[in-house]
């Protein structure tokens, strides 16, 4: 019966703990009405919240100039540790899932919140404003006309997921060329069955964030390059681009740092029959390297093959072997040392080597363990 109470607990949680933030300025479209959650975890309703039946998208269209600075805004309170943003465009009016969106702005750690550990408070309904506020400025060499603008969002703390709100604008001016605008780099994706997810618990760094990065987490800082299959590296013209730091009212202009990798720890709350899991490592070089364990739809039992003499913090003689540490984690040989690394929620960690994976997870055994270190994890957070 305790423990009855204690699943149920985890499953208001998981609610609880689900995103609350809502892209108030640009105005969204109001149709298809906006959720503040997620994308589906299959990229179902991918780009935009667009179900099969929506057609096109409606709304108030925004007129921004080329080379004009824009408000970025909020409403919400659940901003689950901030995280990294992006704001894209494509002039497809009615997006679909093969549509070209280009970066313009990269926001890396302190989106939508800047040193925020957990939440701004109570508000999950998404009314409350968002204290925090950015801008992004319109290039002005790319075309003018009809567009989607976009806001998407990954966030740092609890499940890993995708945010995407989409605006309709108008891009006014003096036109520019389609070349600059297809010298953008593609927006990045993940966590949406693609095959790329993030790291729990670190602000992601894109592969290929453009030459607008803004750099705002601060006293949260903690970075990790995504896992998986994953967009490609920025080119070498990216990487020196101007990056922009938090402190004070005039952001100081820096090299772009280099992406840092490292052991993931987070807050897992809802259980997926099937997700691509993609196994995260702890060098850049690796991540390129990953092998990404997809999961089946079908049972599979989850077993420990660790010899027993392998522990984390101890070392390692086969550089990117994976060894499970037991079925809710496993460990990965990193620079000679054992690091230790979680599985996503509904999954679990079979085999070592060459026969390494992360199966879904389907005894109630595991469920029940995996909801009950949730409750004892986020109780002091949800408080």
């Amino acid at each position: 019966m305790a423990f009855t109470k204690l699943f149920a607990a985890a499953c208001g949680f998981a609610a609880i703990a689900n995103g609350h933030m809502l892209m108030a300025t640009p105005a969204r479209v109001t149709s298809p009405a906006a959720s503040n959650g997620p994308l589906e975890m299959d990229g179902s309703n991918f780009p935009c919240q667009k179900s099969s039946s929506d057609s096109t998208l409606s709304g108030e269209s925004t007129s921004m100039a080329l080379g004009s600075d824009q408000p970025l805004e909020f409403i919400g309170q659940s901003v689950h540790g901030g995280g990294s943003c992006q704001v894209s465009i494509t002039y497809d009016e009615n997006p679909t899932s093969s549509s070209t969106w280009k970066v313009i702005t990269s926001i890396e750690g302190g989106c939508p919140a800047r040193d925020t550990a957990g939440n701004l408070g109570d508000d999950t309904s998404a009314t409350a404003a968002d204290p925090y506020t950015y801008n992004f400025t319109i290039p002005d060499d790319i075309p003018t006309g009809n567009a989607v603008l976009a806001w998407t969002w990954f966030n740092k703390v609890g499940n890993r997921e995708m945010y995407m709100n989409c605006a309709l604008v108008e891009l006014t001016g003096t036109s520019g060329s389609q070349s600059s605008y297809d010298a953008l780099p593609d927006m990045f994706t993940a966590n949406i069955g693609n095959g790329c997810a993030t790291v729990d618990d670190k602000d992601v760094t894109f592969p290929d964030p453009g030459e607008v990065v803004q750099k705002l987490n601060g006293a949260t800082d903690a970075f990790a390059a995504p896992s998986g299959s994953c967009q490609a590296a920025a080119s070498s013209v990216a990487s020196a681009a101007a990056t922009t730091t938090a402190a004070g009212s005039s952001p100081t202009t820096t090299a772009a740092a280099t992406s840092e990798t490292g052991a993931a720890g987070g807050i897992f709350a809802s259980i997926t029959a099937s997700v691509a899991v993609s196994v995260p490592t702890t060098t850049a070089a690796a991540a390129a390297a990953a092998t990404t364990a997809s999961t089946s739809s079908s049972s599979a039992s989850s077993s420990s093959s660790s010899s027993g003499s392998e522990s984390a913090g101890s070392a390692c003689s086969t550089e990117g072997e994976n060894v499970c540490a037991g079925s809710d984690s496993y460990l990965v040989c990193a620079s000679g040392i054992w690091t230790s690394m979680p599985v996503a929620a509904g999954t679990a960690c079979s085999g070592s080597g060459a026969n390494f994976e992360i199966v879904v997870a389907s005894s109630k055994k595991f469920m029940k363990t995996r909801a009950l270190r949730w409750v004892q994890r986020n109780l002091p957070l949800l408080r």
